[in-house]
């Protein structure tokens, strides 16, 4: 009999969390069925040896070479036997049943629903970034600076990156970070998957606009709750981190590009630059602009 759920975990030299991941899956889901499944990225950290040691039931699939995010879930959704497949990164920790509980919201509470996803929080249990609205140039401008001047509005409309710390029931949401994405397979399969185009950083994003568009529906529980350990912070030691920082622009451009059309992209793109340039003239990046910028431009 197939599974009801296929989790899916992209690895790239995670082997330092994979393994808490793997495990809280197992001491805490029961009542559904699953199967694990680990796509690694060519990584250079010993994880495949690991995984095969340690975790002989999960399935492997080992790239030689980094594919990137989306198309590693791709890889990992295509060997997939559920028929809800679970996103989930390598550095989440699992504290209750919530492949359960994402299950039955859909199938029982929420059947209009074909996608949730839970409360991401630190260790320390604070709230990090779940949930957000999707882009637009209103909202890069007020992430240039200027959302102190509409702050309420900006909060409520336009933050792409939010956290479940005001909720107290389900909700409906635009997209849900790719941390911990559960969703149908055969919707999935019906929009087309991730965009391969975004290595990474906003695959998620582009792939609930799609959903959206589409007419389906994504909720947040914040009533389940799931350790998010490392995020996808662009800041390292407080500075800027421009190599990161380069591929969030360069996904972003493309998520424009494809959503919103060229005139819109060269915008964005011009705000993109300006944001450099302030990061550089106040001493939050490491790198002086030019070289900031040649990175950025190479990307």
């Amino acid at each position: 009999m197939n599974p009801q759920v296929s989790i899916i975990i992209v690895n790239y030299n995670s082997q330092q969390y994979l393994g808490d991941c793997i495990d809280s899956i197992y001491t805490y889901v029961s009542d559904v069925s699953y199967e694990i499944i680990v796509v690694d990225n060519a990584s250079e950290s010993g994880s495949v040896q690991f995984i095969k040691q340690k975790y002989p039931g999960v399935k492997l699939f080992v790239n030689s070479e980094n594919k990137g995010f989306g198309a590693a879930n791709n890889i990992g959704s295509r060997h997939a036997s559920g028929d809800y497949l679970f996103f989930l990164n390598p550095d989440t920790i699992l504290l209750d049943n919530a492949l359960l509980r994402f299950y039955q919201f859909i199938e029982e509470e929420m059947p209009a629903a074909v996608s949730c996803g839970g409360n991401l929080i630190t260790r320390n249990g604070d709230p990090t970034t779940s949930y957000g609205n999707f882009p637009s140039v209103l909202q890069e401008f007020g992430d240039m600076g200027f959302r102190k001047f509409f702050k309420k509005y900006y909060d409520e409309y336009l933050s792409i990156g939010k956290t479940c710390k005001s909720l107290t029931v389900p909700a409906l949401v635009s997209y849900i970070v790719g941390a911990d994405i559960f969703i149908k397979k055969n919707i999935f399969q019906e929009v087309g998957g991730f965009d391969e185009a975004f290595f990474l950083y906003y695959e998620e994003t582009d792939l609930y606009f799609r959903l959206h568009s589409a007419g389906y529906k994504s909720y947040v529980l914040p009533q389940v709750k799931i350790i998010h350990l490392e995020g996808s912070s662009l800041l390292g030691n407080g500075k800027l981190n421009i190599e990161k920082w380069a591929i969030w622009e360069k996904s972003k451009y493309h998520y424009f590009r494809k959503h919103k059309g060229k005139i819109v992209a060269g915008i964005v793109k011009v705000m993109q630059l300006k944001s450099l340039v302030l990061h550089s003239f106040f001493g939050s990046t490491k790198y002086p602009l030019r070289k900031a910028l040649r990175i950025t431009w190479k990307a």
